[in-house]
């Protein structure tokens, strides 16, 4: 893979996480 498709997915799973995470925030506070 080219190193623009890898810089494209990490973003990618990065803000997935983060809005995984906020979800599980606003659930359990």
């Amino acid at each position: 893979m080219s190193t623009a498709t890898k810089i494209v997915l990490t973003t990618v799973a990065a803000s997935a996480l983060l809005s995984i995470l906020l979800v599980f925030q606003s659930v359990f506070v």
